[in-house]
Parts: structure tokens; sequence; C-alpha cells
């Protein structure tokens, strides 16, 4: 009987500790408005912070879609300083967003939220005494949050490629706006790319390529892969997609 009540008391415990709903974080770097109803036109409640740590609340209520800076979200309820109200989640992080003053690479984010797991694995041909000759290194370091960092130096070529589970395509789009290191890809004002297009920055050309889905005429599109290129020097290209439930992020250039 004991062991009946032990193992009904786990059960009970993993079943609780499962519908625990999942902390988020606030991206928005102006804060994010908390309104009185799900619409952009409503009372607004209070404003939360940039940064700030928090949980949504489970509703009944049908969620209300909306589109901003070319992501598609929902409102969703939460609670913040005493008062329920509702949010925007496209501004919403599955970790803590940059700190702006002191991340300016990728890598001083992944140091922000998280520590090496392991020591960083090599593989490589030939040397880099040699790399002229076809020599190259990539060097991969796992975190203890899943995420990867692959590095690759190879001649006159070399990039890097993120694994962050648990992001969505949107989120790491928020994630690389609030990184000066990709200031020349997405601008803090450049909306979510939904269409292949080829346009001028200045004096450099830009190629945006998406691959999206289309479920139904009408309907706001899947985007599966977001590729763009420019050549202000050198030759650069950054991809971002899914795959198996991690967001991979990829920064390359070369001449």
């Amino acid at each position: 009987m004991r062991t009946f009540f032990l193992l009904l008391f786990i059960a009970v415990s993993v079943s609780v500790a499962a519908q625990q709903p999942t902390p988020v974080y606030v991206a928005a770097k102006t804060g994010l408005s908390i309104r009185e109803k799900p619409q952009t036109g409503a009372k607004v409640l209070d404003k939360i912070p940039y940064g700030t740590k928090i949980t949504l609340l489970e509703s009944d209520e049908e969620w209300v879609s909306i589109i901003t800076e070319g992501m598609q979200g929902y409102w969703k309820k939460v609670q913040y300083n005493n008062k329920t109200g509702y949010i925007i989640d496209s501004y919403l992080m599955p970790w803590p967003p940059p700190k702006l003053v002191t991340v300016k690479e990728m890598k001083n984010y992944l140091a922000q939220v998280t520590v090496p797991f392991g020591a960083k694995l090599v593989v490589k041909a030939g040397t880099m005494n040699n790399i002229e000759d076809g020599g190259w290194q990539i060097n991969k370091q796992l975190y203890k949050n899943g995420a990867e960092w692959h590095e690759t130096i190879g001649y006159e070529y070399g990039g890097d490629t993120y694994f962050l589970p648990g992001f969505s395509m949107y989120q790491g789009f928020l994630l690389l706006r609030l990184i000066p290191e990709f200031k020349d890809i997405f601008g803090e004002k450049d909306e979510f790319p939904i269409e292949s297009k080829t346009f001028k920055k200045g004096e450099v050309e830009y190629t945006i390529t998406v691959n999206k889905i289309v479920w139904e005429e009408g309907e706001y599109p899947w985007v599966e892969r977001v590729r763009v290129e420019f050549s202000p020097d050198a030759s650069y290209s950054l991809d971002m997609f899914m795959i198996d439930g991690q967001l991979v992020i990829s920064f390359s250039g070369g001449v």
C-alpha cells in the first residue's frame, strides 16, 4: 500500500510539473504594453520593461492574432504589477534578451545566458599553417542550455553557425536585431521578411530569399527559411531556418 501511494504521489507531481507554464522574457527594447483588452486601441494598464521575466496566464479565451513588423503573433493574457491584461507574444523570447550595453556579438550573448558543456571539439584538415593549401578547421562548442556554436575557419573564408533550441523564426529575428554584429543585416526598424526581394542600403545591394508555405489564399504565410546575401567588400550570407525544434542561424563570409 505504501508503494502504491508513493507511485501515485510521483505521478501527480510529474503531472503538475508538466502543467507549469514556461517563463518567457520581454524582448521589446522600449518595453511591452499590457492592455486592458486584446486590441491595439485598448487602454494601456502598464508597460513591462525590456528583459523582464514573466509567465503567461492560462486562458480558455480564443487567441486573437495580430501582425506587427511582419511577424504574426497573438494576444496573450498576463499579470504584471498586480494588473491583469494582454500583451503581444511576438516580442517574447525563451531566454533573457541580450544585455544592450555589453552584448555585441552572438558569442557574447551565449556567454550571458549559459556556460559551456564540456570542452571545445576541434575538427580539422591539415593545419592552420598550411591553410592556403586547403587546410581548414571547425571548432564546436556545446552549452548547458542545449545551444551549440560551430566556428569554421578556412582560407579567405569563415563563418559561425548557432543552434538555439526553443527559438522560433520570429524570435531569432528579434535576437538578430538586438545584437550589433548583425546590424548591417537587420536594423532596428527592419521588418521580418516574408517576401524575396533585392534592394540597396546606401551603395550595398542586398538579396533576401524567403522560402515559405501559404496554406490557403489570404492566409499569413509560414516562413521556412530566410537567406540574406550582400557584398560590401567581401561576400556575406546569413541563413536562418528551423530543424528539429531548433533555430539555426549561420553567418559566413569570404572573398
